[in-house]
Order: C-alpha cells, then sequence, then structure tokens
C-alpha cells in the first residue's frame, strides 16, 4: 500500500513539475516576442516620417487638383466640409486617411538635402495635407510625383528638409476624390448573373427582363424557343432577348457612383424623386441594385437615390443617359418565331389555295447524361409526304425559323392572314402564326392571337417559293 502511494505521489509531482515548466516556457516566449516588438519599434530601420495618437487628430484639411476637402471630428464621427451629417461620410475611409497622417513610414529617404524639388514633384505638390491635434499642433505634408518604381510616390514633411518615398496607398489618401468619402452604397451587381431587370421611365415604354430559369416548372417550356432571357413587358407577350444587344445594356450599370450627397429632405420638389423620372432594378444571383433617378441639377449632373435609404446625392447624367435611350425593340431577337426543331413534331403551312404538312418523326437514340449534353436523336423528315433528307430539311426549317421581323406593330391585327403556320410541339402545345397584311410591303405577325411586330412580305414570299421547291424535290439552300 505504502509503495501505490508513493508512486502516486511520484507521478503528480512529475505532472507539476511539467505544468511549470511549459508555463515558463510560453512566459518566457511572450517577454521575448514583447521585447522584439519594442526593439522593432525602436529599430533604426524603420524610417518613421510621422509617429502620432491617430485618435488625437480632430481635422485633416486636403487641397489637391481643384478640390478643397476639410475632414473634422464631431463628437468622434467624422464630417466633410461642414455638412453635420455623419452618416452621410464613410467613417473607415476617413480614419484611413487618419491613419496615413499619423502613422506613416517610409520605403526609403531619397534625399536628405534636395537642392531641386523640382524633380521630386515636389516644387508644385500634387497634394497639401494638413492634419491638426487636439492639442492645437499641426503636421503638414506635400505629396510629389510617382517614383520611377512604381506604387510609390515622393513626399516630404513640414520642418523636415528630407524628401521620402512612400507607398501608393498614403499617395491615394492624399489625393482622395469626394466621392469616395460618401457614405451611398450602391450594390455591386454581377453583370455575367443578371436574373431580373425592370427599367421604369415617363413617357416611355417599361422595359421588364427575366432570366428563363429551366430547372423552374414554369420557365421549363422556354427553353423550346431558345432563350436565356425573356422580355416580359412591354409586348402583349414575352419575346426573347438578344444577348450581345443585352450585355451592352447591363454593362452600364457598375458604372453607377455619387458625386455628391446633397440632403435627406427626398420630399423636396426640386429632387423630383418623389415621382422619378427613371426607376431601375437590377438583380443578380445575391444583390440587388433599385435606383431613383430624379430631375437634373444642370446638363450634366442629376439627382438620385437608392430605394432603401432617405440620402439625396448627385450623379453624371453621362452614366444614366443609357436609360433614357435604349428601346425595347433595341433589346431583342428580332426572329418572328423561333422553335428548336427537337421539341417539334409537325408543321402546317396555309396560304390562300394550298396546305403543306411537314413531319419532323424522331426517335431518340441516346439520352443526355448531364446539362453538358442534349439527347441525340434519328429523324426521318418529310414534306407533303415526300422524305426529305436530314441535310436538307434542316436547312429548309433554318429559313422557316430565320423569318426576322423589322419594325413594331401599332394595328390592331384584323383581317384575313394571306399565310397561316401552325407548329405542333411535344408537349402537344400549337403555337399558331398568322401573317396578316399590314400594307403593301409588310406582313402583322399574329402569335396565337396577339401581334406585336411586323415583317417584310418578301421575306414569307421567298420561304414559300422554296418550300414548293422543297415538296417538289428542286429545293436548293441558300448559299450562306
Amino acid at each position: 500500500m505504502r509503495k501505490k502511494k508513493n508512486r502516486l505521489f511520484t507521478a503528480i509531482s512529475v505532472l507539476l513539475i511539467l505544468v511549470l515548466v511549459i508555463g515558463a516556457y510560453f512566459y518566457v516566449s511572450y517577454i521575448n516576442k514583447k521585447k522584439k516588438e519594442a526593439e522593432e519599434k525602436k529599430s533604426p530601420s524603420t524610417i518613421w516620417i510621422a509617429n502620432f495618437d491617430r485618435n488625437k487628430i480632430t481635422k485633416i484639411d486636403i487641397k489637391h487638383d481643384d478640390i478643397h476637402l476639410v475632414l473634422e471630428k464631431v463628437k468622434n464621427k467624422w464630417i466633410v466640409n461642414g455638412i453635420n451629417n455623419p452618416l452621410y461620410f464613410d467613417q473607415d475611409k476617413i480614419d484611413d486617411i487618419a491613419f496615413s497622417c499619423a502613422q506613416m513610414t517610409a520605403e526609403k529617404i531619397a534625399d536628405t538635402n534636395p537642392k531641386d524639388l523640382k524633380k521630386y514633384g515636389l516644387d508644385n505638390p500634387k497634394s497639401i495635407v494638413v492634419a491638426t491635434f487636439s492639442d492645437g499642433k499641426n503636421v503638414t505634408f506635400y505629396l510629389g510625383s510617382e517614383t520611377p518604381i512604381t506604387s510609390t510616390y515622393y513626399l516630404m514633411k513640414k520642418g523636415d528638409p528630407k524628401v521620402y518615398v512612400v507607398w501608393t496607398n498614403h499617395a491615394e489618401n492624399f489625393t482622395v476624390k469626394p466621392s469616395k468619402l460618401l457614405s451611398v452604397k450602391i450594390p455591386e451587381i454581377d453583370t455575367q448573373n443578371i436574373t431580373y431587370v425592370k427599367l421604369v421611365r415617363k413617357g416611355q415604354p417599361t422595359i421588364e427582363i427575366k432570366k428563363v430559369d429551366e430547372k423552374n416548372k414554369e420557365d421549363n417550356e422556354w427553353k423550346y424557343y431558345v432563350r436565356l432571357w425573356n422580355l416580359v413587358q412591354p409586348y402583349s407577350q414575352p419575346v426573347g432577348v438578344a444577348s450581345d444587344k443585352f450585355s451592352e445594356f447591363i454593362e452600364n450599370v457598375p458604372n453607377f457612383s455619387p458625386e455628391d450627397i446633397v440632403g435627406e429632405d427626398v420630399y423636396n420638389p426640386k429632387y423630383g424623386l418623389q415621382s422619378p423620372r427613371i426607376e431601375l432594378i437590377v438583380k443578380d444571383n445575391k444583390n440587388t441594385l433599385h435606383l431613383f433617378v430624379g430631375n437634373n441639377v444642370d446638363d450634366s449632373t442629376v439627382y438620385c437615390k437608392m430605394a432603401d435609404s432617405k440620402v439625396v446625392f448627385t450623379m453624371s447624367t453621362y452614366k444614366t443617359e443609357f436609360m433614357n435611350t435604349i428601346k425595347p425593340f433595341d433589346l431583342i431577337e428580332k426572329f418572328a418565331y423561333i422553335v428548336n426543331i427537337d421539341y417539334v413534331d409537325k408543321i402546317e403551312i396555309f396560304t390562300k389555295d394550298k396546305k403543306h404538312t411537314l413531319i419532323l418523326d424522331k426517335k431518340l437514340i441516346k439520352k443526355a447524361t448531364s446539362e453538358e449534353e442534349s439527347d441525340e436523336y434519328k429523324y426521318n423528315f418529310q414534306a407533303d409526304g415526300r422524305k426529305i433528307d436530314e441535310d436538307t430539311f434542316k436547312k429548309f426549317y433554318q429559313e422557316i425559323i430565320g423569318l426576322l421581323i423589322d419594325g413594331e406593330n401599332d394595328k390592331k391585327p384584323t383581317g384575313t392572314p394571306e399565310v397561316t403556320m401552325k407548329f405542333y410541339l411535344v408537349n402537344k402545345k400549337v403555337d399558331v402564326i398568322e401573317y396578316i397584311p399590314y400594307n403593301d410591303d409588310f406582313y402583322m405577325v399574329v402569335k396565337n392571337g396577339k401581334s406585336d411586330f411586323v415583317i417584310a412580305k418578301e421575306q414569307v414570299q421567298k420561304m414559300l417559293k422554296d418550300l414548293e421547291d422543297l415538296v417538289a424535290g428542286k429545293y436548293k439552300p441558300p448559299e450562306n
């Protein structure tokens, strides 16, 4: 029994010694680390230009180009140029400017006693910055030109004869533009992942675009019509959106940025934001941008606000002009009717005295195993009972779906159609496309009883002539 107690005592003693050794190790390591940090701070290799307490800066005066900014701390919050509303301004950005004024180190000393300041761009500095402290003292910096080494600049401090080389972040802070200090947050939109756009304008038709989601049961059918987006307003039925035109339009959105903040009185009639001239909503797969555009301030700026904010700001008119000029017709695919051949079983084409029937009989030979693949079919094509080889039929099919509209229809579709085309789809749906005379040169394109567009008669008549040749076995596809 005594031996067991001795062994237990020995084990506890060893454990206590081990704990003391580990504790001593970490304590010594901590002390050494602190000593090292203190030595580094005092190290002559660190070239300090300014080493003050940033929290004691009460005012920063910045002059560069034609810009004069006065940043003042009021109740521990920064205001700009006397506008006493800290919510208007990006406090973190201004704190970063204060850091440049208080804790600035140099990469090196370029000249200890310069004779010619011109070669450093310091005879006429790019920027002059004065930081004032709570005790009334101040420090002044002069920013020169960029050095031959990218991302560094020359800089001097008042009362110090040396020319220093500093990193570009200090130069950016000392040449900051007013718009960079504003707290207005315009969401960043990923133009490659747009899901929704709505543009409402006074005196112009509303444009509304939705991305087709094939995984959505309601949208799944739109894959028949070879679409990525649908223009759901302003026409009587959805129309496909041209990818290239849509990209040109939406690429303007990331250019939005505020120029200046003018207040929070959104009901002030001079701003025109109670009943905005323009309302834009853009959604990607993460963010939503909702912008109101009101009256012009002058020829170059316009009043704006975000939907979730009362802050009124100005923006350059050139950044918003694209919303005034875009037309719905500019954005759409110009096909009179386009449908993927894999989703068509039969087409009937009627003229005044004839009817033609095209059969698209197909057999599935390989089912797609991923989203990157498509089902593969073996086709049996017929035109009025005549068997047509696959290549010939598909080239004629391209003529049918390649008919292009020429403009918008401003008439109600009345009268007897000269040409009717019925597309029988695999889901048992039948799309009826009628061509009714608009005038001597154009047809109204009537899809399922509704008409928004016109097409040149010569296009349709050319297709009918080629159809007669196809049925007769004399069809010669157009040369591309």
